[in-house]
């Protein structure tokens, strides 16, 4: 794999995870802008956003796998 293509996927997940953050600060917050104080809401959210990041994490590494593979 050539280091463009490495990196352009290291580029992707990084914007992926940082999309992922600007939702999850609004998810926590109602529509009215005030936050959610819930206990439990807030732990779901907080796993449904670490599922989806960790994702995008995952895939720095297989990404990193891959061209080591290659070398």
């Amino acid at each position: 794999m050539k280091f463009e293509e490495l990196s352009r996927l290291y580029n992707l997940s990084c914007l992926n995870a940082h999309k992922l953050i600007d939702e999850l600060y609004e998810s926590v917050h109602t529509p009215n802008g005030d936050p959610v104080v819930d206990p439990v809401e807030i732990k779901y959210i907080r796993q449904t956003f670490l599922y989806k990041i960790r994702q995008e994490l995952e895939l720095i590494t297989t990404a990193a796998e891959e061209n080591e593979e290659v070398q």
